[in-house]
């Protein structure tokens, strides 16, 4: 998958990329906001669902300097416009992300419109229906040892507890498994540890099923402008979904201090994991669905606004408007450098991918 796509790699690579940045911009991060980051946001992770739209997978939200989201960002711009052939529109769009995110730091409580191609790609997939959504997430599911599907049967416990402090209507029946399996979907988060649970849901009966997905921490000590919680590791994660998240999943919650001692080998205990529910008419846009130059400047817009909004729109509907007031007059001093710092990265992102693929007979687009 890396060798076949330079954006796949630009996926896979986040935490080098945010580690250059770290890097790139040390001198400038004493007066550069620390901010609730996304921590990987790039035009792949905006997806949708009947009723919500926006960017979505929080694995390594934290806090964090703001350049890292915006630059994070602006790169896969970059890498957008170079497979599809719309360098020329690249600046244009720099515009609209740079004018998207001002206007969610300035007016965070305003979400801009539904872009178009929800509505188009909606239209052109429609949402399964719930027995075909559960036929296909079984096939996602690869086989756990007996000590694993022990151990995941020991968390259901503890995780059915926890989630049951937040939402008493659930009966523990609810969490009874009907089917587990790893799951090893993803690019990014490829070499994280999921497992893909069915559970019974309200009834005995299959119709009303629901799909978990379970996944453990990822480690993100090794980048040094990052701020990472100690305790309770997950929480950047919930964290993260709750103040920039529109997409609200059903279930979403942090695993306890508890150890399971048949998944020692997957993790020390349940705080490094998390697990939320999936939704069947969940989404994402890919790079290839954008029909125009438009679509593509409406989802740039859009996540711009979300970003920036997420950023100082803390828990609760608050604004911090010291922290509003800071952003905006330090995104003014550096937006001229973090469009060539985002070109740059991309170039020497794609130096890297190149060396991958050198002896695979593959050329990327200039």
């Amino acid at each position: 998958k890396l060798r076949a796509d330079p954006y796949n790699y630009f996926r896979f690579v986040n935490h080098e990329w945010t580690s250059r940045v770290c890097e790139e911009f040390a001198r400038d991060l004493g007066t550069q906001p620390t901010v609730q980051l996304h921590g990987d946001a790039h035009l792949e992770q905006y997806a949708f669902t009947r009723s919500a739209w926006g960017l979505d997978d929080f694995d390594d939200s934290t806090r964090g300097p703001a350049l890292v989201d915006i630059i994070r960002f602006m790169g896969s711009i970059d890498l957008a416009v170079r497979r599809r052939g719309w360098t020329h529109d690249r600046e244009s769009l720099f515009d609209r992300f740079i004018a998207g995110y001002r206007q969610g730091l300035s007016d965070p409580l305003n979400q801009p419109p539904r872009p178009r191609i929800v509505d188009r790609l909606q239209l052109q997939h429609a949402t399964p229906t719930n027995p075909a959504f559960l036929a296909w997430a079984e096939t996602q599911m690869e086989p756990l040892s007996e000590t694993a599907t022990k151990g995941v049967a020991s968390a259901m416990v503890v995780f059915a507890h926890t989630v049951q402090q937040q939402r008493p209507d659930l009966p523990d029946a609810y969490f009874h498994i009907v089917r587990a399996g790893w799951l090893r979907m993803g690019i990014g988060s490829a070499n994280a540890k999921k497992v893909l649970i069915r559970v019974e849901g309200r009834s005995t009966g299959p119709e009303d099923d629901v799909v978990l997905e379970a996944k453990a921490i990822r480690a993100l000590a090794d980048v040094r402008c990052l701020e990472v919680p100690r305790a309770r590791p997950t929480f950047r994660v919930i964290t993260g979904n709750e103040q920039l998240g529109r997409l609200k999943h059903d279930i979403l919650v942090g695993g306890p201090e508890v150890p399971i001692p048949e998944l020692t080998g997957e993790g020390p205990n349940l705080g490094d994991w998390w697990i939320r529910s999936w939704e069947p008419s969940y989404r994402e846009v890919g790079l290839d669905d954008f029909g125009s130059v438009e679509e593509l400047s409406a989802i740039v817009y859009d996540s711009g606004s979300q970003l920036g909004a997420g950023s100082v729109h803390l828990p609760g509907a608050a604004v911090d408007a010291a922290l509003q007031q800071h952003s905006l007059a330090a995104l003014g001093t550096v937006e001229a450098r973090v469009r060539r710092e985002a070109v740059d990265l991309v170039e020497q992102m794609l130096r890297g991918w190149d060396q991958l693929t050198a002896n695979q007979g593959l050329t990327r687009t200039k």
